[in-house]
């Protein structure tokens, strides 16, 4: 994979980590299906494995 597509892909794993966690704590009024505790739940196991994804593939050294 060129440089190019491996930061895009970073950078996208970082946002959608973030996005997420930050819809954990503060769900947004819109999606009116996600007011419960379990969605939270969900959102914050997905943007925390996504936010330890991003951060693990920036210091991973290729063979």
């Amino acid at each position: 994979m060129n440089k190019t597509g491996k930061f895009l892909g970073i950078i996208l794993m970082l946002l959608l980590g973030i996005l997420l966690l930050s819809f954990a704590f503060q769900p947004p009024k819109v999606f009116t299906f996600s007011n419960g505790y379990s969605d939270r739940i969900v959102c914050s196991l997905v943007g925390g494995f996504l936010l330890l994804a991003g951060v693990m593939n920036i210091f991973h050294r290729e063979k």
